[in-house]
């Protein structure tokens, strides 16, 4: 049985933790949609030089990684 998805908003800067205020990196939504809103407010807030930030899908403390990512790290591994 399948456990239940969140998303997490994370930095493409390396060792990037805090934020603006309340708004807070990393951050976990329920709803990607939520994630998605949150990523834009952030971009928007930070300048134009930042790197931006990401959304990643988890199932407990596990990434979930797409099929064609799951593919290739296996190539790579051989």
């Amino acid at each position: 049985m399948r456990g239940k998805s969140t998303f997490w908003v994370l930095s493409k800067q390396n060792k990037e933790v805090g934020g603006f205020g309340k708004m807070r990196i990393p951050a976990h939504f329920k709803t990607r949609d939520e994630a998605t809103r949150y990523v834009r407010e952030l971009n928007l807030k930070r300048g134009i030089y930042h790197p931006g930030y990401f959304i990643e899908e988890r199932i407990g403390n596990t990434p979930v990684v797409a099929p064609s990512k799951k593919k290739e790290a296996t190539e790579e591994s051989e």
